[in-house]
């Protein structure tokens, strides 16, 4: 069982789980058990069995191999039924379906029945929490709810309903201290329940109730077990429940059987204290000039065609201390397999057209060969070599979900992709919801079918070609929610057999619920969270927006992805407009963004823009997840979205604005590198609200706090005690 088993949550239903999600030789399991149920059963297929049924909120699963055994928590489902109601605009209206982060935004997912008294209803399976959704009348009014007053922001400009479901305050636990052997868990409740782990195997835990004078607490007694004195780095997980909801969980990182209490004591392996760069590779920096090979087109703009970054580049700023300076310790590079020749796409709006060509590497005709415009084999061997040295981990952009029309398997198996048109005629285009695991994103970029074996066993095997080939550090993974399970699955059981650590993120656009979805030890180690970054572009860069939101974002991926999570938590990225120029104003939210990249030079309007994005990054040094920095945001690079958040990197010549964010940069991710609970420690939202947030984060002794303030007047802030 490689790595930490991630937690198995159970919908409410019927469930099978595959061994396979945890044991690399599932074959050699001999029994499953759990505790304190006994509800479950080792099928012939090799499938862990859950009936549907009352849980605890935490229990554990034993698997018994013929060499040893694991243990790992399951979460118990926390759904409840919800009716929603809704009065339709008109007596004209004869359908009516709802869409939002309750169904993944699929229009056509969620329809709701209609009533004796002229309104329409859905029973919906919902967890406690907050729900923006939109409503189609006759499947092709997309409206907002008239009879729902609560309205929140889409983060484009406009507006989305939400349905708010309470739950009660979530009960919290911390480690006090470490007493000789054993460490001290203090709970803000009774636990009725507890799972504690060293590495993969539950240890015992004694519930104590501490009652003195002026003072009664509940703590949980952990004995550290002797092995973890003889292992450099090993991790205790505390998981425990009141009855009816989970504490936040609780991760000690040990060095030979003591707590972590110095920086220094993390490696780049320690992903937790991972701070990402990400850098385009044509975009980033030129080293050799004679691989420079812009598409000979009239027809693409120079903004849309290659400009000449390549490894050799990349490399150059690893040995001149760029990224040793700025304090960034993992570098992610765009994807370098050979891309499309030509000009393919067409962006034809308000008099400005272009085609494009395949410099950002996403559109591959080959799986295993890198671009000659970025480089060689050799020369990304050297990048991953000087990377290492320098203490580096590298993790390659990888792109499965399609290829380009040119590809060589395209035209050997024309069976391998999903269909272009859809049976109603319609074209299967950029359908991102209701057609999520079939869609192309452009008529030139067939989507692999991924309901036939052979094609997910060829796919993962190009995948496999790089982790065997090159000392990868880990992937990103392109447009994961389109991507089928079975992929991903397989991919990560091929992964662990290979006994490669390979650190794997994804990209969902998504609800907390389906993104989740694709985290576990069977498939991603985290994914970038845009709801996050949402909330916090809303918060920071819109001085009317409170804080609010952000705040219960915060909590509200804590829920889903764990209290210690590793999700990619974004200051940009090439598919969104510049943070800065949404902050200073050149950009309004209510414009289309690519349109105002290709209809005007967008420039700083003011600088205030350089504050907001200096809040922005301090925010994410400040909360749990892997901070990461799209590049040219260190200097506040402006921009609006693809290509014009493309332009090509400035290293020097800088003003005086650029230099100062890009110092502050340089101490904020010193800042977060060098203290703990900014890394490791559990995260107290203690005021979120229209003059500040504030944020505090504990680990053993140790607090750190985060302030964050609107307006120019003093903000009152209650810290804790």
């Amino acid at each position: 069982m490689p790595g930490l088993a991630s937690p198995i949550h159970l919908p409410n239903a019927y469930t099978r789980i595959p061994v396979s999600n945890y044991i690399v030789h599932p074959e050699d399991v001999v029994s499953i058990s759990t505790s304190p149920y006994d509800k479950t059963n080792l099928s012939s297929s090799r499938e862990v069995v859950f009936p549907k049924g009352e849980y605890e909120p935490v229990f554990n699963l034993n698997i018994e191999t013929k060499n040893s055994e694991y243990d790992v928590p399951v979460f118990a489902s926390a759904k409840k039924t919800y009716v929603f109601n809704y009065k339709p605009t008109s007596k004209e209206v004869t359908s009516v379906f709802i869409a939002g982060a309750m169904n993944g935004w699929n229009k056509k997912a969620t329809q709701l029945s209609w009533n004796d008294d002229g309104t329409y209803s859905v029973a919906l399976e919902l967890e406690p929490g907050l729900y923006p959704y939109r409503i189609w009348e006759n499947g092709t009014n997309e409206i907002l709810d008239a009879n729902n007053p609560n309205k929140m922001s889409n983060g484009m400009g406009g507006e989305n309903n939400f349905i708010s479901i309470p739950s009660a305050p979530k009960p919290t636990m911390e480690v006090l201290s470490q007493k000789g052997k054993k460490l001290v868990i203090y709970c803000s409740t009774e636990p009725k329940g507890a799972q504690i782990y060293f590495e993969n195997k539950r240890i015992p835990v004694s519930i104590v109730h501490v009652q003195e004078p002026y003072m009664s607490e509940w703590v949980l007694h952990v004995d550290i077990p002797s092995k973890a004195w003889k292992m450099k780095r090993s991790h205790i997980r505390a998981y425990a429940h009141d009855g009816k909801q989970l504490f936040n969980d609780v991760l000690i990182p040990l060095s030979y059987g003591r707590p972590v209490k110095k920086a220094f004591q993390l490696k780049r392996k320690d992903t937790r204290a991972t701070v990402m760069y990400f850098a385009m590779v044509d975009r980033f920096k030129d080293g050799k000039k004679e691989n420079n090979r812009p598409t000979n087109d009239p027809r693409i703009k120079p903004i849309a065609n290659n400009l000449g970054g390549d490894l050799v580049g990349i490399t150059q700023a690893i040995e001149d201390g760029y990224f040793k300076k700025l304090g960034t310790n993992t570098i992610w590079i765009s994807p370098i397999t050979k891309n499309a020749e030509g000009a393919w796409g067409l962006w034809d709006k308000g008099g400005d057209t272009s085609m494009f060509s395949g410099y950002h590497g996403y559109w591959p005709t080959s799986l295993r060969t890198i671009d000659d415009r970025f480089g060689t084999e050799e020369e990304f061997r050297n990048l991953l070599k000087v990377a290492h040295k320098h203490k580096m981990n590298v993790y390659l952009d990888y792109v499965a979900h399609h290829v380009h029309q040119d590809h060589p398997l395209i035209k050997e198996h024309k069976d391998w992709v999903t269909p272009l048109y859809l049976p109603d005629g319609t074209m299967n285009t950029e359908r991102w919801d209701d057609q999520r695991l079939t869609t192309w994103f452009d008529v030139f970029l067939p989507t692999w079918d991924f309901s036939k074996p052979e094609v997910v066993n060829a796919l993962t095997d190009t995948a496999m070609y790089w982790v065997n080939n090159y000392d990868l550090d880990g992937f990103r993974h392109d447009a994961t929610k389109h991507i089928r399970t079975e992929f991903w699955t397989t991919l990560t059981s091929k992964v662990k057999a290979s006994g490669k650590n390979v650190f794997q993120i994804g990209e969902t656009y998504g609800s907390p619920e389906l993104i989740q979805s694709y985290i576990g030890s069977e498939q991603m180690d985290a994914q970038f969270d845009f709801n996050l970054y949402d909330a916090a572009v809303d918060a920071f860069a819109k001085p009317e927006t409170s804080f609010a939101n952000l705040g219960r974002v915060i909590q509200e991926s804590a829920k889903y992805y764990g209290s210690h999570h590793m999700m990619g938590n974004i200051t940009g990225n090439q598919d969104r407009t510049r943070f800065i120029s949404y902050a200073d104003g050149s950009v309004k939210f209510e414009e289309n963004p690519k349109a105002a990249g290709w209809s005007r030079k967008i420039e700083h309007k003011d600088n205030v823009g350089y504050v907001r994005l200096e809040q922005l990054t301090a925010f994410l040094m400040s909360v749990p997840g892997i901070p990461c920095i799209y590049y040219g945001d260190e200097i506040g690079m402006p921009g609006a979205n693809d290509p014009d958040n493309r332009r090509m990197m400035r290293f020097d010549q800088l003003n005086n604005e650029e230099t100062a964010l890009r110092t502050s940069t340089q101490k904020l991710v010193k800042l977060r590198r060098k203290n703990l609970p900014l890394i490791y420690g559990e995260t107290y939202v203690m005021q979120a609200d229209d003059k500040a947030l504030v944020i505090a984060r504990k680990y053993l002794t140790k607090v750190t706090i985060a302030v964050f303030a609107k307006g120019d007047g003093n903000v009152n802030v209650t810290l804790p005690g």
